[in-house]
C-alpha cells in the first residue's frame, strides 16, 4: 500500500515553473535579504510561541512586490498559502505578472515552519517519495513512514522547536505582528485551500486588520477534516464521469469510464504493474492510480486527462502514466510534512481522528481501498504531538468583512458545501462556484476580472458573468 498525499489545500504552486523551485532551494538567510524601489525581502522576529513570556523567537521571511502605480494608496494584498506546509516565497514571480501588482503592494511570507523560515525536515517530502515507489502493505507502509517521523522529530527536539506552536493561531499572529512591522492600517486577504482556513483565523482574531478577503478552496475550521475525506474524492471523482458520460465527445472516446476505472483499480489490487520513474523501478498499485486521480481532479486542465489516463493504464502506456504521476510528485517534494503534520494535529484531533477516518473508508467500499496515507495520516498524527486545540478553534467565524469565496463543484478535497457553510456565518460575502473546475479556481483571466472588481468595491457583489461562459471540458 502506497502513501497518498492528503493536502488541505493544495498549492498554487502548480502555476510556478522549474526556475522559482530552484531559486527557493538556493536561498540561504543572508542572500535573500534585499532592498529595492520594486522589491523588499527582510525576516520579521516573532515569538514561536506567544503563550511563554521572554520564549524563543524565530525569523520569518517576508516579500513585499511594491505597486507598479507608485502613487497608489489601495491597500495591500497578503497572499496566504495552502497546504499546510507550502512555501510562499517562490510566488514573487507569479504574483509579478498578474494585475494585482499594478496598483496595490503583494506580501508573501513563508510560514512559519516552511520554505526559509524556521522549517525542519527539509528532506521528508522526498523520503515520501521513496516510499510511495515501493508496493508496501498497510502496516508496512505505516512503519516506514513511523521511521521518517521519528527521525523528523528527533530533528525538532535537536533544534528545541515547540512543536505546539505551529498551528493556525499562531500563524494568523504571525501575519499580524507582520502588518504593523510594514506600518499598512489594513490589509486585503487572499486565502487559497488551508490559507483559507488561515485567512479566517485572521478574520476572527484580528479583524480590524482586514479591510477584504478573497478565499478559494474553502476550508472552514468548523469541517471535521477525517470525516469526509475518501467520500468528497469518491464523490468529485464520479461526478467527473458522469460529466464524461454526458459529453458526446467523451462519451464517444470513453464510453463506461466508470466501469473502466473500476476494472484498472480490480486489476492492479491483484497484480501492480512496474515502470521505470526518474531513473528507477516504480511500482503502480491501487493506491497510487488513486492518488494520481485526486491531484488531477484539482484543475479543469488536468481533470479532461482523467479518462485518458484510465485508459493508459488499461494500456500499459508508461509515457502517459509517467507524465500524471508527476504533478503529484512535485507537490510531496514542495510540502513541509513536519508544519503539515503540527498544523493538522493541532488544529483537527481534538475533535476528529482515527475512528472518523476508519468510518470513512469503510462507507466508501467501491474503491476497494483508500489511497494510502488517507487511512493512515490520522494515526500517524496522533504520534506527532500530544498537543491538542480548544473547543473555540472548531467554531465557525462569524464576520462582517467583506468576503468573496469561489469554489469548483468538483473540488475533491474541500466541496462547495465547505464554502457554503462558512458563508452562512459570513454576512457581507459573495459566493460564486466553477461549474467544471476542481480545488484550483484562480490565476485565470476570468478570476483576476472579478476579483479586482471586488477588491476596488468589496461591499457591492462583483460581475460573476464570466464565471460559466466557458464550461466545456476539453477531454484528452
Amino acid at each position: 500500500m502506497k502513501i497518498t498525499l492528503i493536502i488541505s489545500a493544495l498549492l498554487t504552486l502548480v502555476s510556478c515553473n522549474k526556475t522559482l523551485e530552484q531559486n527557493h532551494k538556493d536561498l540561504s538567510l543572508n542572500q535573500i535579504i534585499n532592498t529595492n524601489e520594486d522589491v523588499l525581502t527582510d525576516f520579521i522576529e516573532v515569538p514561536e510561541n506567544r503563550s511563554k513570556k521572554n520564549g524563543k523567537k524565530i525569523e520569518l521571511a517576508y516579500t513585499v512586490i511594491k505597486a507598479l502605480n507608485k502613487n497608489s494608496k489601495k491597500a495591500p494584498l497578503v497572499y496566504l498559502q495552502g497546504g499546510p506546509g507550502g512555501p510562499t516565497l517562490i510566488m514573487e514571480n507569479a504574483f509579478k505578472n498578474t494585475p494585482y501588482h499594478n496598483d496595490r503592494d503583494i506580501i508573501l511570507m513563508d510560514q512559519r515552519g516552511t520554505g526559509i523560515s524556521n522549517a525542519i525536515c527539509a528532506d521528508y517530502g522526498n523520503n515520501l517519495i521513496q516510499v510511495l515507489a515501493k508496493d508496501l502493505s498497510p502496516e508496512e507502509e505505516y512503519r516506514e513512514l513511523r521511521k521518517i517521523l521519528v527521525h523528523c522529530k528527533m530533528e525538532a527536539t535537536s533544534k528545541n522547536i515547540d512543536l505546539s506552536a505551529y498551528n493556525s493561531r499562531e500563524n494568523a499572529a504571525d501575519f499580524e505582528d507582520l502588518r504593523k512591522h510594514l506600518g499598512y492600517d489594513q490589509f486585503n486577504l487572499f486565502g487559497e485551500s488551508y490559507g483559507s482556513r488561515l485567512g479566517l483565523t485572521i478574520m476572527r482574531d484580528f479583524p480590524k486588520s482586514v479591510r477584504s478577503a478573497i478565499l478559494t478552496g474553502v476550508f472552514p475550521p468548523e469541517i471535521n477534516f477525517y470525516e469526509n475525506l475518501v467520500g468528497n474524492f469518491k464523490q468529485s471523482l464520479f461526478e467527473v464521469f458522469k460529466v464524461c458520460d454526458n459529453d458526446a465527445d467523451c462519451n464517444t472516446k470513453y464510453p463506461d469510464i466508470k466501469t473502466d476505472f473500476l476494472n484498472v483499480i480490480n486489476l492492479l489490487n491483484k497484480e501492480p504493474y512496474t515502470f521505470k520513474f526518474n531513473n528507477g523501478d516504480f511500482v503502480l498499485n491501487t493506491q497510487d492510480v488513486l492518488l494520481m486521480l485526486h491531484q488531477m481532479l484539482y484543475r479543469r486542465s488536468t481533470i479532461e486527462q482523467i479518462p485518458s489516463f484510465i485508459k493508459a493504464i488499461e494500456t500499459k502506456n508508461d509515457d502517459v502514466i509517467r507524465n500524471s504521476l508527476r504533478p503529484a510528485m512535485g507537490t510531496i517534494s514542495f510540502i513541509n510534512f513536519a508544519m503539515y503534520m503540527s498544523v493538522n494535529a493541532y488544529d483537527e484531533l481534538a475533535f476528529n481522528g482515527v475512528k472518523e477516518s476508519v468510518k470513512d473508508l469503510k462507507n466508501n467500499s467501491e474503491l476497494i481501498v483508500a489511497p494510502a496515507y488517507f487511512g493512515s495520516d490520522a494515526r500517524l498524527l496522533e504520534e506527532w504531538h500530544s498537543f491538542r486545540a480548544k473547543p473555540y478553534e472548531n467554531k465557525p467565524v462569524i464576520s462582517n468583512i467583506p468576503t468573496l469565496i469561489a469554489n469548483g463543484r468538483l473540488d475533491p478535497i474541500t466541496p462547495p458545501g465547505n464554502a457554503l457553510l462558512a458563508a452562512k456565518h459570513l454576512e457581507n460575502s459573495f459566493y460564486i462556484e466553477f461549474e467544471a473546475d476542481g480545488h484550483g479556481v484562480s490565476f485565470t483571466p476570468c478570476f483576476f476580472e472579478f476579483s479586482l472588481e471586488f477588491l476596488d468595491n468589496p461591499e457591492v457583489q462583483p460581475d460573476f458573468s464570466c464565471v460559466n461562459m466557458n464550461t466545456d471540458i476539453q477531454w484528452k
